[in-house]
């Protein structure tokens, strides 16, 4: 979201952000399947579910993003208890089986408020996950499942870290 004279200095998403013991059971679960793949792993501190990424933002659109929520879902769990490799892009990810119905009603009442307010609605289907390592080879591996007990939905930025790149949760807010 950037006007003519404006310039884009936010890279922002709305995310189901876990809290330490979530990140915690998700790196020992996977930490194998992460190993086998040959990919370069993803931090335990940056482990998350994007809801909608909104790619580069002025000042003004982050603030327009930060006023949409709460999105009044209620709590609910997620079981992430399949996970696999994305041939195109070589992620390794995690994520649920059955995405409970109250996911599929956050990410659609996000993106029709976004909408409302003129950012551009994502073309492809959602696909909730946790990215896990990148250029990772296809692996055979099951995983123990990790339940995910979500409470809210944040508001991300990120900022480049040399090869990597450091999130900062700007907001928060309950389902």
């Amino acid at each position: 979201m950037t006007g003519p004279d404006e310039r884009a200095d936010h890279r922002a998403f709305f995310a189901l952000w876990p809290d330490d013991a979530t990140r915690s059971a998700i790196s020992r679960a996977t930490r194998d399947a992460v190993r086998a793949s040959g990919g370069r792993p993803i931090a335990k501190e940056r482990l998350h579910v994007t809801v909608a990424f909104l790619g580069e933002l002025t000042t003004a659109g982050l603030d327009v993003a930060r006023a949409v929520p709460p999105i009044p879902v209620g709590p609910f769990e997620l079981s992430l208890d399949a996970i696999g490799v994305w041939p195109e892009s070589k992620i390794l990810w995690l994520a649920p089986t059955e995405p409970p119905p109250a996911l599929g009603k956050l990410e659609a009442e996000l993106w029709d408020a976004l909408v409302e307010r003129g950012f551009r609605g994502e073309d492809r289907i959602y696909r909730p996950h946790v990215t896990l390592a990148r250029r990772a080879r296809p692996v055979e591996a099951s995983v123990e499942p990790v339940r995910f007990p979500v409470r809210e939905l944040a508001l991300v930025e990120s900022f480049p870290d040399g090869r990597n790149v450091h999130y900062e949760v700007l907001e928060r807010w309950a389902l």
